[in-house]
């Protein structure tokens, strides 16, 4: 079934319960959102229609290049994201659209502290976003969700243990259905080496958060090899140019860190030349779990599927390569578990008797997790929205 049909590939997508682990809050907003919060409160950029607005929202091929590019679409969004309301019904829409996309495990990545310029504390923007969560949870019990928390590089190593202990009484054991399970740092990742938040991964694992870490984007594998050493991940976000060290990829898959790959996202920032020369093939090949994620659904203007099609399109994926990228995600989620309680961690089956994979968290399932080293994989777009 190596050569199936776009059809046939959107048919089998559709009964997969996805896992997206790597999604960020500011990049994922609906343009129509944020267009009409400027007409609520002011222009961020006046004069503009609503197709020009939206091209400061996403990636524009005609003009941008690099990571310091792709991080600039997050300046507008932000102007209307300092405030309670408008923070949870933003929750409540990515929520809503995450599982019209598929995905039914679902981990948000949110930094507090960015959206405190109106006077929000860090909990208060917490609150809002869960609330917003747990509202769409309500109506749909099948889409489980938790917040990864973001420190920004650029904030420095003291901040984010600050921010650290602000949400040390928000972890996901503390709140019914919805908290806080990982811990993260992101931005750009120069002059920021991983090495200044070992204090703050090191805390945040004494609070029972899990660590993941954006890093091997923008810079070369001696920081992916910098981060295992001194944060102790148990995910690396991007991690593209671990591809570079044959060792690296060893240490990678011994240690079981997990990979979140961003296809678009790695394109769009340079991190890769072209798609179809994207490691993710290299990364299977060594052992290693992968999962397949969106990184900013607005800015990159994709969504889970699509990278899924894409991957398929380019990295010549069969459904079997599919199943077992979609089966890692889920086993790599900081969703419902903890590193000594591993039979917590969700089950995703193999095809039952009907062919469709099925999404369960009991032990003792009746199949077992794929483990990591899927079959070598030889290696979308959002819907447009109008006011």
């Amino acid at each position: 079934m190596r050569h199936w049909s776009r059809e046939d590939q959107l048919s089998y997508l559709h009964t997969l319960p996805l896992a997206e682990l790597h999604r960020h809050f500011d990049g994922s907003i609906r343009p129509l959102t944020l267009w009409r919060l400027s007409e609520k409160y002011y222009r961020a950029v006046p004069g503009l229609g609503f197709e020009s607005f939206q091209r400061f929202l996403a990636w524009d091929p005609a003009s941008d290049r690099t990571l310091l590019d792709y991080l600039d679409k997050f300046h507008i969004p932000l102007q209307y994201t300092q405030f309670y309301d408008n923070l949870l019904q933003i929750a409540f829409e990515i929520a809503e659209d995450a599982y019209a996309d598929g995905v039914r495990l679902f981990e948000l990545r949110l930094n507090p502290i960015i959206h405190r310029r109106a006077g929000l504390t860090t909990r208060q923007v917490l609150h809002s976003v869960r609330k917003g969560l747990l509202r769409f949870r309500a109506t749909h019990p099948d889409f489980q969700v938790g917040i990864v928390v973001i420190a920004m590089r650029n904030h420095g190593g003291n901040m984010a243990n600050i921010l650290l202990r602000e949400v040390a009484g928000e972890r996901e054991d503390f709140h019914e259905q919805v908290g806080v399970v990982g811990f993260d740092i992101a931005g750009a990742e120069r002059p920021f080496p991983p090495v200044l938040f070992g204090e703050a991964y090191a805390l945040a694992k004494r609070m029972g958060l899990h660590g993941t870490v954006h890093v091997g984007e923008d810079e070369g594998p001696d920081r992916i090899w910098e981060a295992i050493e001194h944060l102790a991940p148990l995910r690396l976000g991007h991690a593209v140019s671990a591809a570079r060290e044959p060792e690296l990829l060893k240490r990678i898959a011994r240690d079981g860190i997990a990979i979140e790959v961003c296809l678009t996202s790695n394109l769009q920032t340079g991190a890769v030349p072209a798609v179809a020369a994207h490691p993710l093939g290299k990364f299977l090949d060594a052992g290693i779990r992968c999962a397949l994620c969106t990184d900013n659904t607005t800015v990159s203007a994709t969504t889970l599927v699509g990278e899924y099609l894409l991957a398929i399109e380019e990295l010549d994926l069969s459904a079997d390569d599919v199943r077992r990228l979609a089966a890692m995600a889920w086993e790599a989620s900081f969703i419902g578990w903890r590193p000594w309680e591993p039979e917590k961690r969700p089950v995703f089956a193999a095809p039952g008797a009907g062919g469709a994979p099925v999404a369960g968290g009991a032990p003792g399932a009746a199949a077992a997790p794929v483990a990591g080293g899927a079959p070598h994989a030889h290696a979308g777009g959002n819907h447009a929205e109008r006011p």
